[in-house]
């Protein structure tokens, strides 16, 4: 039984297309392998949950502090750091030089206020390293407020003073789609009937997940996303 716990659960891998959400999270993966040499100095990381992708980045910074909820639905395993909402940073002016924000945004009521709370802790030429949701499925409600276009995502990074460097894409519609089909098969995988429905619906991850994800590639929109990773810069503030 270890065995079989240490193949379906544990962190998010690359090429572990059998666990769920594997469509997602490879593309979390190589969005952050891309966003990497951005990482400088003191780290902090909002919303860190179980801090499942920090060790791609972790060891560009000389500090890492997560951060996030006493009651997080994320934080099993290690907690974070420090306990503290996005929106009121309980976090020095000027302290921090890269903010990391993770399938983050969407669950913020006021994500301008987080945004600018990010600003006030950095200091200048600090790094926002930040996801944007635009196309996913509905999680965690009734605490799933927004979804975002780059147009959007871009007036709200710039009202907050910062300036967008570099968009990395995180899937687009056929990732998405898949990812509400995987859904639909984790929902029948549960309660007294696992122990005969585990391992069919593994097999159906993996073809609906290489299905879905070849059909991702062949049919690319940039304008259809799942989500985009924005590496920004703070900038200083007019108002």
């Amino acid at each position: 039984m270890s065995v079989w716990r240490k193949l379906t659960g544990g962190r998010p891998g690359k090429w572990s297309v059998w666990k769920y959400n594997w469509l997602a999270n490879h593309k979390t993966i190589d969005a952050l392998e891309r966003a990497r040499p951005h990482v400088h100095g003191v780290l902090l990381d909002i919303g860190c949950g179980n801090q499942a992708f920090v060790p791609l980045i972790r060891d560009r910074a000389s500090r890492y502090v997560g951060l996030d909820l006493e009651r997080s639905p994320d934080a099993h395993g290690k907690g974070p750091d420090v306990l503290g909402r996005a929106e009121a940073l309980p976090i020095r002016s000027g302290s921090v030089d890269t903010v990391l924000g993770l399938a983050l945004l969407t669950y913020i009521t006021e994500p301008r206020r987080m945004l600018e709370e990010a600003h006030r802790v950095m200091r200048p030429g600090g790094t926002l390293i930040l996801e944007f949701t635009q196309i996913a499925p509905l999680w965690n409600p009734p605490y799933d407020y927004w979804r975002f276009t780059s147009f959007g995502a871009k007036h709200l990074l710039e009202e907050a003073g910062f300036e967008a460097v570099e968009w990395i894409p995180i899937g687009g519609l056929w990732a998405a789609v898949g990812l509400n089909v995987i859904g639909g098969v984790n929902r029948m995988n549960r309660g007294p009937w696992r122990i005969v429905t585990e391992i069919p619906s593994r097999l159906l991850y993996v073809v609906f997940q290489l299905g879905f994800e070849l059909m991702d590639r062949l049919f690319d929109d940039d304008g259809e996303r799942m989500a985009r990773l924005v590496v920004a810069r703070k900038t200083e503030r007019t108002d």
